[in-house]
This record gives C-alpha cells, sequence and structure tokens, in this order.
C-alpha cells in the first residue's frame, strides 16, 4: 500500500498515524516555543536560543560564528530574547540575559534567565516524555 493511501485512510478514520516520533517531538518543541506570548517563533530566534541553552555563558561572538547569522541579526535576536523586543510596544521573552564580558568592555557575554533555564527543562522533558499513539 502506498505512504499517502494509508496516511488517506488514517485520515479518513479520525485519527492521523504518527509515523516518525523523533519529528513529532520537534513540533511539541516548536509549539513550546510560539506558547513563548509570540504568535510567531521565527526559526533563527529558536537557533540563536538553543545555542545559547547549550553553551550557557558563551561569547555573543561565539553564535554568531555558531549560527551563520551577521552580528546585527543575532543582537536582533539577542535583544528579543532578552528584556525587550526591538518593536517599542512589545516586551522580549526574557529567555536570555547579556552581560558585559568581564575582560573586554566591548565583548558581550549571554547566560540563560531563570525563565529560560525553566523552558529548557521544559523542552528537555518534552522531548523524554513517551509519546502516546
Amino acid at each position: 500500500m502506498h505512504v499517502a493511501s494509508i496516511d488517506c485512510y488514517s485520515l479518513c478514520m479520525g485519527k492521523p498515524l504518527l509515523q516518525n516520533t523523533n519529528l513529532y517531538r520537534a513540533y511539541l518543541v516548536m509549539e513550546l516555543l510560539r506558547s513563548q506570548n509570540e504568535r510567531e517563533f521565527p526559526l533563527q530566534l529558536a537557533s540563536v536560543f538553543f545555542w545559547v541553552a547549550a553553551h550557557n555563558g558563551c561569547n555573543q561572538q561565539d553564535v554568531v560564528k555558531a549560527v551563520g547569522m551577521s552580528s546585527s541579526s543575532v543582537s536582533r535576536c539577542v535583544t528579543w530574547l532578552g528584556p525587550k523586543h526591538r518593536l517599542e510596544h512589545r516586551s522580549g521573552l526574557k529567555l536570555i540575559r547579556r552581560e558585559e564580558h568581564p575582560h573586554n568592555h566591548k565583548a558581550r557575554v549571554l547566560f540563560l534567565t531563570p525563565k529560560g533555564e525553566q523552558f529548557v527543562n521544559l523542552v528537555e522533558q518534552q522531548l523524554t516524555m513517551p509519546i502516546k499513539q
């Protein structure tokens, strides 16, 4: 039987057939991101967040190199993930904080906030919990 016809059959029966639990977990994580009071959560924002979460205390320039984005794009993402949004009428997500590097006043160091740490814990739970079919 062709895969498309299996999908069509399962959809017609009322419940779609889960075929890839890893992709479903990725979907659940993306829904968690979108639950952060944002209708949109661009992938570049997610990329910066997850890189910082995996390298807590990293230099902002390391993020630029790792995610392959311009310094200004990473800076905008860091601002949005921090206390404020680039649009004045919106607040930031408050998931990370930016501090001046202790030995280089031009560099910035990025850390998860307590809210960011809680969010990482939610993501980790989502990635490890059993999937009900």
